[in-house]
């Protein structure tokens, strides 16, 4: 490849995060993290990001509404009954996957998802961006992690254009609801969750519902990173 296109290489693995959203859910429905399909395109510089994006079809089909009524926030949910069951188990799982936020005049929403990437690779880092998604008045939140030092999960993250407007994400089982971007062209495959990865996660899981200002606790974690996460 022309010296142009040419990018660095990195090795990672994905994991399901157990207990992501307080409910239990089988691992069989969440969808795999995949490249797009760039095959049909000829043009080096659209062929050198291939290994770099990828994607995963959401695991639920739903339809979520969300804003402001009477200076509240709210949100309302409908399900699609051609591929989900409707029952009570149901309406629990969407309700926990759901965090609805609103301060400083600022609402967003967030769809839990399991995913986080285990890597030995000091310089990966990866960008969430937006996923090719049906939404209506919705700006997608993005956010940039260093996955060798954070093992943690990232969720599709949305805010309203217009906050005196509601908002709409069309969560569908056929498209992405979370899209990456690696600054290397990764070679990433799924692993389960070992003993090691699982003691390095425990340090920092949920710990941003606890405490402010993070710095030194995420020190604190760092510190008591095992070598060799991706050794089995």
């Amino acid at each position: 490849m022309v010296e142009l296109f040419k990018t660095k290489k990195s090795k990672s693995n994905y994991i399901f995060v157990p207990d992501f959203c307080g409910y239990p859910v089988p691992k069989s429905i969440f969808n795999n993290l995949e490249t797009p399909s760039l095959n049909k395109f000829g043009c080096p510089s659209i062929s050198s990001v291939k290994n770099k994006i990828y994607n995963a079809n959401s695991f639920v089909d739903v339809e979520i509404e969300f804003g402001l009524k009477d200076d509240e926030p709210y949100y309302n949910y409908v399900i699609n009954e051609k591929s989900m069951q409707i029952n009570n188990n149901v309406h629990t799982l969407i309700k926990s996957l759901i965090v609805l936020q609103y301060e400083n005049n600022v609402i967003n929403l967030q769809l839990l998802a399991p995913y986080a990437f285990v890597t030995d690779d000091k310089e990966l880092e990866f960008t969430t961006v937006m996923p090719n998604m049906k939404t209506e008045n919705c700006t997608y939140i993005h956010g940039g992690f260093r996955p060798y030092y954070w093992v943690r999960s990232f969720n599709s993250s949305w805010t309203l254009k217009d906050i005196s407007k509601p908002g709409k994400l069309y969560f569908d089982i056929n498209n992405p609801f979370i899209s990456v971007v690696f600054n290397k062209s990764v070679e990433l495959e799924y692993m389960e969750v070992t003993e090691k990865i699982k003691n390095y996660f425990d340090q920092s899981f949920r710990v941003n519902g606890i405490r402010k200002n993070l710095n030194q606790i995420y020190n604190n974690a760092k510190s008591r990173r095992p070598k060799g996460l991706l050794d089995k």
